[in-house]
């Protein structure tokens, strides 16, 4: 190893004890949702419903047998849905908590306070879990006019490309091998030049639809309700946990990848180019790469893109966790190579 890298690592490592990078006060207007696929156990009370039509999360019983209120945020609740894909054991039921729509530092809060809720009822996961997150277009760029929504979806799509190995290394685990999680299809890069190059919106959508729903599902994001525009990218690519800092720096790396891909003016290929090869050979590697590409780390960037309040606050202990898990990712599966 050369000196160069080891002088680099170790102002990472500085980096990790104490964030220095403001917060990205922008990134507090992004709306954003999160769904955690879990197992509850039966005695908990809570009370699932129906496949994306889910009971209000209200109440719950603990582990030792108190009764605990479940959060709410600004008076809307969590929801419980059920989810034919979670398997389970006796005793046991399928529930994936859907939050409602989330935002700002309270949101955060509120995404915090209901994961410690869980883990009192007694919420477990298994590789049948995951964990996604879901933004609100609009929210990012400022904009619902279809051409701003497709360069954004098409630079999300080559960004999200270019770190598959950060975003599924920081699962530490095989959700590269999940179907319902597997890496863009090398037709995507197709469909998203037919996204920016058509100026039928019913193209557009097709174009998007027919892209799947691998780790980024972007088959919403021309989405309307009657007059209003609800259109929305889904990461998909990360693995059940009941982990707060995990969940804290899969966030922040949705909401920083979107920021950035907000602002980019220069966009590169859907294939990663040679120093992109070479800085995401290793999980482990991928994550630094990840982090100075969003500004947490390095010079090259004047705010911490998505971090704020909470994901700022606590990056010295998500950073750490997040490049753990890339450690075990590389151990497990020494040959992917994303």
């Amino acid at each position: 190893m050369s000196a160069k890298t080891n002088t680099n690592r170790a102002q990472k490592l500085r980096t990790l004890r104490s964030l220095r990078k403001p917060e990205d006060v922008e990134a507090m207007n992004i709306r954003f949702g999160v769904e955690l696929e879990t197992k509850v156990p039966i005695t908990s009370g809570v009370a699932v419903g129906g496949y994306h039509a889910g009971n209000p999360v209200r109440i719950g019983n603990a582990t030792n047998g108190q009764q605990l209120l479940a959060p709410t945020f600004n008076g809307a609740t969590w929801r419980a849905d059920r989810d034919g894909s979670i398997t389970c054991q006796p005793g046991e039921m399928p529930c994936e908590f859907v939050s409602p729509i989330l935002h700002g530092v309270e949101g955060i809060e509120n995404l915090c306070r209901f994961m410690e809720w869980m883990n009192a009822i007694g919420a477990t996961v298994d590789t049948s879990c995951g964990v996604h997150i879901t933004v609100g277009i609009e929210s990012v760029i400022g904009s619902r006019d279809a051409g701003k929504v497709s360069e954004f979806v098409r630079k999300l799509a080559h960004i999200a490309q270019w770190h598959a190995m950060s975003l599924y290394g920081q699962t530490g685990t095989g959700r590269h091998l999940n179907r319902y999680s597997h890496t863009l299809a090398a037709d995507v890069e197709r469909h998203m030049k037919k996204i920016v190059s058509t100026s039928s919106v019913a193209d557009k959508q097709a174009a998007a639809v027919a892209c799947g729903r691998g780790m980024l599902n972007v088959q919403k994001s021309f989405r309307m309700r009657g007059d209003d525009y609800v259109g929305a990218v889904e990461f998909r690519v990360f693995a059940g946990t009941t982990s707060i800092q995990k969940v804290l720096h899969h966030l922040a790396t949705v909401l920083g990848l979107c920021r950035r891909a907000s602002q980019v003016q220069c966009l590169g290929a859907f294939r990663k180019n040679k120093l992109q090869i070479k800085r995401t050979q290793t999980a482990e590697n991928a994550v630094h790469f990840l982090w100075d590409y969003l500004g947490w780390t390095g010079s090259a960037r004047p705010v911490a893109l998505g971090l704020f309040g909470r994901l700022h606050r606590d990056f010295p202990s998500h950073g750490p966790e997040a490049l753990r898990l890339c450690r075990k990712f590389d151990e497990r599966y020494p040959e992917a190579r994303l």
